[in-house]
């Protein structure tokens, strides 16, 4: 059987390492300078000493070590090498704990394109500060037809694929969401524990960086579920969440370059659709190789298992259960 070819490697110690050029527009090195700290000597240094820890941690096995990769965590924490360590085990604990949500996320399952064609999760462009925007239409997820872990990979499959961008690892995301068309089973489908990881992953386990989210029309039948899966939530994304009753309100944080015809612009929303799928599609490669990498999970799972033990006692104070 032929060996696969993987886009990148997971040896944790190459003797060579991908030479990093930074190629995004001015207003990306301006963002990453101010907001990140981040210029061609320190992202070189720290791409070094991240290096060097993942070849000599023990419990690390496989990792992809080039720089795209490192520098999902290295922005998120802004170059602060331990801080970024720590995420990246973050990480890759989470996907190893949990395979059934992260692994073989293949776009080209039957499961996945039947989700993909009902187009929750849509990429409509860059604000002017540099934001990926994002539009979520809720209601577009079939909450019959499919498991709350059937949409949970999606979500992940689109994770995986955005954390590739580099625009999106330096801007960092505005989210819209339009409940519209939402139905009960669309969350009251979901477990607490679901919850509990779903936002782990949103907030804690995966280097997002938050600008503001927006939502609107929120059916009061699922606010008992929006507010047991925000209790789960890091508190400085709990502050940048803001609710609104119309549709017209969330219009106004629509940008006219890339607001879509379906919400008062001029953008054709059909082609933005068929865009992201494509970019999704050309990354499979990149998401699948994710599932090579390798650590020692008995030994995360046990400080795994420490941090859930405080955060359960937490919940059982708030009455939460």
């Amino acid at each position: 059987m032929a060996s696969k070819q993987l886009p990148y490697a997971v040896d944790k110690s190459s003797k060579v390492y991908d030479e990093y050029k930074f190629s995004l527009p001015e207003l990306y090195r301006e963002v990453a300078k101010e907001e990140l700290r981040e210029n061609d000597v320190e992202r070189e240094k720290a791409l070094t000493e991240m290096r060097h820890w993942i070849a000599e941690n023990p419990y690390i096995f496989k990792c992809r070590t080039d720089a795209k990769f490192l520098l999902r965590f290295l922005r998120y924490h802004q170059f602060s090498v331990p801080m970024a360590c720590e995420a990246l085990e973050r990480y890759l604990t989470v996907r190893q704990l949990y395979p059934n949500w992260f692994k073989n996320l293949d776009c080209t399952d039957p499961t996945m394109k039947q989700i993909l064609d009902y187009e929750p999760f849509t990429y409509l462009g860059q604000d002017g500060s540099g934001h990926s925007v994002f539009l979520i239409r809720y209601g577009r997820f079939n909450g019959d037809k499919h498991s709350p872990l059937q949409d949970a990979r999606y979500m992940a499959m689109v994770l995986e694929t955005v954390l590739e961008w580099e625009e999106f690892q330096i801007g960092g995301c505005q989210v819209l969401i339009d409940y519209r068309d939402s139905t009960v089973s669309n969350f009251e489908k979901w477990s607490l524990s679901e919850l509990k990881i779903i936002m782990d992953i949103y907030s804690r386990s995966y280097p997002l960086r938050y600008g503001e989210i927006h939502a609107a029309k929120l059916p009061k039948f699922a606010l008992p579920v929006i507010e047991t899966l925000l209790s789960f939530a890091n508190p400085k994304l709990r502050e940048k969440i803001r609710c609104y009753s119309s549709i017209e309100e969330l219009e106004k944080h629509f940008e006219d370059s890339w607001k879509p015809t379906s919400y008062g612009g001029t953008v054709d929303f059909d082609e933005q659709s068929r865009e992201f799928r494509r970019r999704i599609e050309s990354q499979r490669q990149v998401v699948l190789g994710l599932d090579d990498m390798e650590i020692d999970v008995e030994h995360y799972a046990s400080l795994w298992d420490s941090e859930e033990a405080v955060t359960g006692a937490m919940l059982e104070q708030l009455n939460i259960k």
